[in-house]
């Protein structure tokens, strides 16, 4: 009888169990599910492989890959559209689709399919029930509204042609600059070095320049210690105001994967001969740049282009302010120099022989704004056909502000195929991506 008693008691034991396993292991493979958008791969982690994140394709971001990076505009209705405009018409911003205060409304982050609608733990514009353009939910004068999205159709957005070298503000005044909000300057990036032996510290080098989502110039003698620099000895920051303070709503922050500095880069002569270096760059999760107000490309010039002497131009950087300071600048700062001739720059009184035609010098009349220590690799722009375009790499110079020695350049316009081929061997982009 006690036998009976005690198997009867094993099979209810072993049926409460395997019903406990059987809900456990639905439970875990609806954990297991991902939702990996635009082709992101999946990859699982955590105990039991319950936790999941997405790899996402070069261009999306987001948990899921559900966000388009570099989408700036919406076709149709703007039904497929996955960009990040988070701002009405009129720029109040969106609320969260899965804020509480929304939860009662008809579309919203908890609706079904919501993931694949495009809506998710974020405020971007959407248009999940195709009406005429992405919109969103905002805080109005009597509640919660809905209204259309401050964002451009596509065919109507500056007639599809490249963003390169556009800008939020233009603000100038670096030795006798001013400080300067990066949107003034949304090209700019930060060069660092990565000290490992003091745990990952990260010092500042030298500015370069944003000329595609997943490229940066900067100067050849920013990496001094070898012929081949090692990549992962170094990072970038795009969007950076302030060079000791991190405000991530703006920043972006990269790992170099790959440097190619000139094959025939020299400072034999006294000067910097060919004094130019490509950096590819990617986020961990690696992904290029997107475009912000913070962060834009500047435009390469034509191999032809040729500006007259006494055009003014633009330098920024965050350059020593003056050149016996032991400290760069805390803050980006620009200037305005004009161009100076081959002719004079060639004078004796000037540079004389080290000058060549890979170089050009541009200055202030009254000697009293220049680039100085740090501001290397920085960008020297100048407008052009309504855009401005990467003229010049800040390069050397003797002494800041010194009257007879301007600033000396690296003359872009002669590296322009040298660009070209060194993106299209990487096998990422080809040398017609490359704005003009």
């Amino acid at each position: 009888m006690k036998l009976i008693i005690f198997l009867a008691f094993a099979s209810v034991l072993i049926s409460g169990l395997q019903s406990i396993f059987h809900k456990h292991h639905k439970k875990l493979r609806i954990n297991e599910e991902c939702n990996c958008l635009h082709g992101g791969t999946c990859l699982h982690y955590g105990i039991y492989r319950k936790s999941y994140r997405c790899i996402c394709p070069v261009g999306y971001g987001g948990k899921d890959c559900e966000k388009d990076l570099f989408a700036r505009c919406y076709n149709g209705t703007g039904y497929e559209y996955r960009g990040t405009a988070s701002k009405t018409r009129v720029h109040d911003e969106c609320l969260n689709w899965d804020s509480p205060v929304v939860r009662n409304h008809q579309v919203n982050a908890h609706m079904k399919d919501a993931l694949k609608l495009g809506i998710g733990k974020h405020n971007y514009c959407r248009n999940p029930n195709n009406r005429l353009k992405p919109w969103c939910y905002f805080n109005g004068p009597n509640g919660v509204a809905r209204m259309f999205c401050k964002i451009h159709k596509c065919e109507e957005h500056e007639n599809t042609e490249s963003t390169c070298g556009r800008r939020q503000q233009k603000l100038y005044k670096i030795v006798g600059g001013v400080n300067s909000p990066v949107q003034s300057q949304p090209w700019i990036a930060t060069l660092y070095q990565i000290i490992r032996r003091n745990r990952n510290e990260q010092r500042y080098m030298c500015g370069a320049s944003l000329i595609h989502p997943c490229w940066v110039l900067t100067a050849a003698h920013c990496f001094p210690d070898s012929e081949f620099p090692e990549p992962r000895d170094y990072a970038i920051v795009l969007g950076k105001s302030q060079l000791y303070e991190e405000h991530e709503y703006k920043e972006q922050r990269f790992l170099v994967e790959r440097i190619v500095r000139h094959w025939d880069f020299s400072d034999k002569t006294g000067s910097l001969n060919n004094d130019i270096a490509l950096l590819k760059i990617r986020s961990e999760s690696g992904q290029c740049a997107f475009m912000t107000e913070h962060v834009q490309t500047v435009c390469l010039p034509s191999a032809d282009l040729k500006l007259k002497d006494g055009t003014h131009c633009e330098i920024a950087g965050f350059g020593k302010e003056i050149f016996e300071s032991s400290t760069f600048s805390e803050t980006l700062k620009s200037t305005t120099v004009q161009l100076i001739s081959q002719d004079i720059c060639q004078l004796p009184d000037y540079y004389g022989k080290l000058i060549n035609n890979n170089m050009f010098c541009a200055g202030d009349p009254e000697w009293k704004v220049d680039a100085c220590k740090g501001d290397s690799g920085g960008p020297l722009i100048c407008q052009h056909n309504g855009k401005m375009v990467l003229y010049g790499i800040i390069s050397w110079g003797d002494n800041c502000a010194k009257r007879n020695k301007p600033g000396v350049y690296t003359r872009m316009t002669n590296y322009i195929q040298w660009i070209q081929d060194n993106m299209a061997e990487a096998n990422n982009v080809g040398s017609d991506s490359i704005p003009k």
